[in-house]
C-alpha cells in the first residue's frame, strides 16, 4: 500500500490535534486482501499523515461491518491498555478492495500522556456521577462502569464511565468522572426519543378514512375509530408459543399482564383491546425489516444481527416513546393517542435502531442527533406512501400527532410533515433535534423523488455504515454519494448533488 500523495485526496482537519479527521475524494488500488488487513495496510502506510500509532496494541480492531457496496472497518485507540473514549479510525474498503473514504479521530502520538494513577474509586467514582443528577436520591441502578481516557479539548483525563439508568420517567445517564479531581468531565442522558393472523391500522385510522372528521367529538375527544379504519393482515415468521414473539420482532419486554397470548394465533383485535398495539407493533416492524431484507440487507448484511427486536408496547404513561441503545429496546407510550397505534410512529422509532444498529450511539451531536430525528420521520413516510391518499403522502404520524397538528393549524394535521425548502442556513444549533430534523427529511425525501423508492431507501441505509455517533449533515451527504458509486457506478451523482447544494450542505 502506497502513502497518499498531495493533490490525491480532500481533507477536514479536526477542532483541536490538526491532524485530518476525514481522507477523502480518493481511490486506492484494486486490492485482493482481506479488509481488515487493506485498513491496517492503509494505515500504515499513512501513518505519517494521520500522526496516529497504528500498531495493533494502539489500534484494536473493534469490528469489521459489511454493507452491500463496501466493507468498512473500525479500529478503536488504545493508550496504556486502556479505551480512549470517542476515538476510533475507520478504513471504508469497496468491494474491489479499494480504499476510498477514512475517517480519524485518534489523539495523535506525540500528545497521548505518560501513565497516570487512579485516585477516585470505582464506588466514589459512582456516588460522584449520582451526585449530579437532577434529582439525586432517587433510585438508580449501574448498568456499567469502565476505566477510560477522556478527550478534554486537547488533553487526555484518566477517568471513569458510569451508566446509570433510573425509572418513572426512564432515563438513562452517561456520566464521565475525572479519576483525579472527581469532577464531572460530561454527562447526558443517553435515550434516544425518542420512538398468525391480526388486525391494524396501515398506517393509521386517519389515512385509512381519508380524513379526521369521524375520529374527533366537537369537544376534541378521540372517538373509537370504526371497523373500516383497520385492514387484516397476515403475522409472519411467529415462534408459535401464542405470543407475538419472531425471527424479526418480540413483544416479550411488555408486561405479562398486559400482554395478548392467543394459542390460535389469531389476533384479530381492536384498539379498545387488551394486544391491539403489541399487533402493531409485530406487524409493522416485520414488515420494514422484510422491506430492508428485499433490498438486500439481509444473510451476513443484515441489519439486526443479535436477534429479534424486543419491543415494551406500553412501557411508559407519558406521550413519549424511544430506543434505548444500552438496552436494544424500544418502548412506547401511552398518553393521549397512544404512540403504537399509529405504525408512522413505530417506524420512527424503528428508525432509531436501525441507526444504532449500523452505528452504536448515533446522535451524539446536534447534528447527528436531527439527522436521526430526519431519518425516522423519512422512514416512515417513506414505507407508507404508496398506501395513503395523495393528500397524506408527505405527513408524518396523523393519528399519534392528530391533535397537535390541529393546534399547529398543518395541513393535513400530522406532528410533521417531510415537504419544505429549509435549508443548512437553518439549522439551530441549540434548537429541537426535531425542528432541525425536517431539513434532514426533506433532504431525503427529495431523494427520493430524484430516484425512485427502492434506490432511495437502499442508498440512504448503505450511507449509515461510513457514518459515526457525531457525524454532520455534510457527511451524511458525502455518504450517499459513495453509496451510490459503489451500488450504482454514480449513476445518480448529479441530481444528489443539485440537492445537496440546495440544501446548502457542503463540501459535497
Amino acid at each position: 500500500m502506497k502513502a497518499l500523495r498531495k493533490g490525491q485526496f480532500k481533507r477536514i482537519d479536526g477542532d483541536f490535534y490538526g491532524t485530518p479527521k476525514e481522507l477523502w475524494g480518493f481511490r486506492t488500488s484494486r486490492n485482493s486482501d482481506r479488509p481488515a488487513t487493506i485498513a491496517r495496510g492503509f494505515l500504515a502506510a499513512n501513518e505519517s499523515l494521520l500522526r496516529i500509532p497504528s500498531g495493533k496494541r494502539e489500534l484494536h480492531l473493534q469490528k469489521t461491518i459489511r454493507s452491500l457496496g463496501a466493507t468498512h472497518v473500525i479500529f478503536q485507540q488504545l493508550h496504556l491498555g486502556f479505551r480512549v473514549h470517542r476515538a476510533y479510525v475507520t478504513v471504508h474498503v469497496a468491494r474491489d478492495g479499494s480504499v476510498y473514504l477514512a475517517k480519524n479521530r485518534a489523539m495523535p502520538r506525540d500528545m497521548l500522556p505518560p501513565e497516570q494513577p487512579f485516585a477516585l474509586s470505582k464506588a466514589d467514582a459512582i456516588a460522584k456521577a449520582r451526585s449530579r443528577l437532577p434529582d439525586p436520591k432517587r433510585a438508580i441502578a449501574v448498568q456499567e462502569t469502565e476505566a477510560i481516557w477522556f478527550p478534554d479539548d486537547d488533553r487526555l483525563r484518566l477517568a471513569w464511565k458510569v451508566r446509570i439508568a433510573r425509572s418513572r420517567p426512564r432515563e438513562e445517564w452517561i456520566v464521565y468522572v475525572n479519576a483525579k479531581t472527581g469532577g464531572i468531565l460530561s454527562k447526558h442522558d443517553n435515550l434516544a426519543e425518542v420512538t398468525g393472523r391480526g388486525r391494524v391500522f396501515d398506517p393509521s385510522p386517519v389515512t385509512t378514512l381519508g380524513d379526521h372528521a369521524t375520529l374527533l367529538t366537537a369537544t376534541r375527544r378521540i372517538r373509537r375509530p370504526p371497523l373500516s379504519a383497520y385492514r387484516e393482515v397476515r403475522l409472519f415468521s411467529l415462534d408459535g408459543n401464542g405470543c407475538l414473539e419472531g425471527r424479526r420482532v418480540t413483544t416479550r419486554p411488555t408486561a405479562a399482564h398486559r400482554r395478548i397470548r392467543r394459542p390460535d394465533h389469531d389476533f384479530r383485535v381492536e384498539a379498545r383491546d387488551t394486544g391491539f398495539e403489541e399487533v402493531m407493533v409485530y406487524h409493522h416492524i416485520d414488515c420494514a425489516i422484510r422491506r430492508l431484507e428485499r433490498l438486500g440487507f439481509r444473510g451476513s448484511r443484515r441489519i439486526f444481527q443479535k436477534g429479534p427486536v424486543e419491543v415494551d408496547v406500553n412501557g411508559s404513561p407519558e406521550d413519549n416513546s424511544w430506543y434505548s441503545p444500552f438496552e436494544k429496546r424500544l418502548t412506547f407510550g401511552t398518553g393521549d393517542i397512544d404512540d403504537a397505534e399509529d405504525g408512522e410512529t413505530i417506524l420512527h422509532e424503528l428508525g432509531h435502531a436501525i441507526q444504532d444498529a449500523i452505528c452504536h450511539d448515533f446522535g451524539q451531536s446536534a447534528e447527528a442527533a436531527a439527522m436521526g430525528e430526519g431519518f425516522g420521520d423519512y422512514l416512515a413516510v417513506s414505507f407508507f406512501a404508496e398506501r395513503k391518499p395523495e393528500r397524506y403522502r408527505t405527513a408524518v404520524m396523523t393519528w399519534d400527532g392528530l391533535l397537535i397538528g390541529l393546534d399547529a393549524r398543518l395541513d393535513p394535521p400530522a406532528l410533521r410533515h417531510v415537504t419544505n425548502k429549509f435549508s443548512f442556513d437553518d439549522f439551530d444549533e441549540n434548537g429541537d433535534e426535531h425542528d432541525n430534523g425536517e431539513i434532514w427529511a426533506a433532504t431525503l425525501w427529495d431523494v427520493r423523488q430524484a430516484t425512485d423508492p427502492d434506490t432511495a431507501d437502499t442508498l440512504i441505509v448503505e450511507s449509515h455504515f461510513q457514518l459515526d455517533g457525531f457525524t454532520t449533515f455534510a457527511r451524511g451527504a458525502r455518504a450517499i454519494l459513495d453509496a451510490d458509486r459503489n451500488l450504482y457506478k454514480g449513476r445518480h451523482a448529479d441530481a444528489l448533488r443539485r440537492i445537496f447544494r440546495r440544501r446548502r450542505f457542503g463540501p459535497v
